[in-house]
């Protein structure tokens, strides 16, 4: 049950707002929705009866809901009655009267009331079945919510997929809800529609369906060539979701291995080299064919995610992925945390006799990396490295053994990448989300020397002498007015800093 103010958007509980205080305001309300005002004022009034917990007005309410001319005072006055629960019993008349109204959104509030009355769905499930068969997707979203558990998936598919991509978002949001949970219940008969639609599909709602034939059990062979098909989307909600489907269907993707080699070398999107390489890994041993394509690809790929992804990949192979060998131990001297870990987890499985050797090899290289001493006291080595990495940055933010820097990026969908930086090595890129502020900064012209006499500054501005600084942050700030640094002190709250050190506005948590 939702408010209406031309249109009534139904089956959803609404949120019950605090109760009119004054009788005179319900008053207000039910003279106006007995008049002859503008059809929005009416429409308004029989909501906010509703909310106000207005039971005197439940006769007004139904004769609205049984004569108003206008279907969104119709809609709000059924809304209304629902909300009001067993106060509204003297209206089961005119709701039951309701369900011929022409108007889907009336008949599916005034469904909604019964039940709260006490109907059995059962009863009313052939006035949600008459909805289904109408042409406009606001009714047949009424439908598909209330007939998602109670039909055969096949009789709901085609009208929850065709809504999926209704102009009205809300109504297309629901539409999707109610795909998810009809493919959800991996009805076998459904899977033609779901292949045949996926043939056709060109748009990211298809990713729903996607998914669903990777979790199928016993699995959906067929489905195999056409997620194989899929790969070569430029949309990356479908390329990475067919990968992430084959990789769910493990053996049985075997066969199409070599389009997931394809992907995992080609294209263009970073999420869907990454799902393929690790659908490559769950189809495990048998796989093996692929290994050169993965050891070039944990090697030489951009994102890191990529490389993680495929060294993962090699350790899913087991010792029959043995001449990436001297790939993976070299990748245990990464500066990149992660990719160690995943390089040392996968000579485990791949060289299982020399675990112990492996891992300590690993920790050396471990504690190479660690930053020592707090970062942003000293950050002489970061000051010398980063502006020469990335000259021209979005933010920087320097925690106390690290720092993340977010940068412009043509390979992000965002357009945004973001890099790590620890004792003196950048990793990265990463994808980053992106933000309103545009505002870039030179690191060139940046004087570093400046954060650790704000950081030592900040905890008695803000009032915590004994405070703990958790970051300091290079940015436009929260709305974007000009570059600058903010300390944040732990649970105290911030200072901003001008450039040049000079404190500004003090905001205390």
């Amino acid at each position: 049950m939702r408010r209406l103010a031309s249109l009534a958007l139904i089956l959803i509980l609404a949120i019950t707002f605090p109760a009119l205080a004054a009788s005179k305001e319900v008053e207000k309300l039910m003279k106006t929705l007995a008049s002859d005002r503008d059809p929005h004022e009416r429409a308004e009034a029989a909501w906010e009866l509703g909310q106000a917990g207005a039971t005197e007005a439940v006769p007004l309410l139904a004769k609205a809901l049984g004569e108003d001319k206008s279907g969104a005072v119709r809609a709000n006055a059924a809304a209304s009655l629902w909300h009001l629960g067993s106060a509204a019993r003297p209206a089961v008349e005119s709701l039951t009267n309701a369900l011929d109204d022409p108007y889907g959104p009336v008949v599916g509030n005034a469904a909604g009331a019964l039940l709260k009355l006490g109907t059995p769905k059962s009863k009313l499930i052939p006035v949600y079945k008459r909805l289904l068969a109408h042409h406009e997707c606001e009714d047949r979203v009424i439908a598909l919510k209330a007939l998602a558990a109670e039909m055969p998936a096949p009789e709901l598919f085609d009208a929850a997929w065709d809504c999926t991509r209704d102009q009205d978002h809300d109504i297309a949001s629901e539409a999707r809800e109610s795909l998810r949970k009809i493919v959800g219940r991996h009805d076998r008969n459904l899977v033609p529609r779901i292949l045949e639609a996926l043939q056709g599909a060109g748009s990211s709602d298809a990713s729903t369906l996607i998914s669903a034939l990777g979790n199928y059990d016993p699995p959906v062979k067929e489905a195999v060539p056409v997620l194989a098909s899929l790969l070569r989307s430029h949309d990356e909600s479908i390329s990475s979701a067919a990968a992430s489907a084959l990789g769910d269907l493990k053996l049985a993707a075997l066969p199409v291995v070599s389009d997931l080699e394809n992907a995992l070398t080609t294209h263009q999107q970073n999420k869907t080299r990454e799902d393929a390489a690790k659908a490559i890994g769950e189809i495990g041993p048998k796989a093996a064919a692929a290994l050169p394509s993965l050891m070039r690809a944990a090697q030489n790929d951009k994102w890191p995610a990529v490389r993680q992804a495929a060294v993962s990949a090699i350790g899913e192979m087991g010792t029959a992925a043995k001449d990436a060998i001297s790939m993976l131990r070299r990748q245990l001297e990464s500066p990149d945390d992660w990719m160690r870990v995943a390089a040392r987890n996968a000579l485990f499985r791949v060289e299982p006799g020399k675990s112990e050797e492996v891992a300590k090899i690993a920790d050396e290289h471990q504690a190479q990396f660690e930053e020592k001493g707090v970062l942003f006291e000293d950050l002489t080595q970061m000051a010398a490295t980063l502006p020469a990495r990335l000259p021209e940055v979005y933010e920087l933010i320097i925690y106390d053994k690290y720092a993340m820097v977010t940068v412009a990026s043509n390979d992000s969908p965002s357009g945004r990448a973001r890099y790590t930086y620890k004792a003196g090595a950048v990793t990265g890129p990463e994808e980053a989300t992106s933000g309103d502020c545009k505002k870039k900064q030179l690191l060139s012209q940046v004087d570093f020397s400046i954060v650790p006499k704000i950081a030592k500054q900040a905890p008695s501005i803000i009032g915590a002498p004994n405070g703990k600084v958790t970051y300091v942050q290079l940015s436009g700030g929260v709305f974007c007015r000009s570059l600058g640094w903010s300390v944040y002190v732990d649970n105290a709250g911030l200072v901003e800093f001008a450039l040049n050190g000079k404190p500004g506005k003090v905001t205390k948590f």
